[in-house]
């Protein structure tokens, strides 16, 4: 089996280890071995997320006031957490 493997990550520098499984992992797979760190990957991926932007809504059974992703002029109903189960 690989040893696992030292790397420099190209993007902040910091060494970062790649272990056997990985390896094995990558190769099998045709992936090339990653060249940044694995917090620089993450920040990498979340930086490619659209935003989310959250709206005043009112909940469409008790008028309670709460945070949703749908904006006021949107023809969806939302409700409160405890409205929503008590539907259900």
């Amino acid at each position: 089996m690989e040893q696992s493997a030292k790397f420099n990550c190209r993007k902040c520098g910091k060494e970062f280890l790649v272990i056997a499984q990985e390896q094995a992992f990558y190769k099998q797979k045709g992936i090339p071995m990653p060249f940044a760190c694995p917090e620089c990957r993450r920040g990498r991926r979340q930086g490619l997320r659209n935003k989310r932007k959250l709206y005043a809504r009112e909940c469409g059974k008790c008028g309670v006031m709460l945070e949703s992703t749908y904006p006021p002029d949107s023809p969806y109903t939302i409700y409160c957490e405890k409205c929503y189960f008590a539907e259900f």
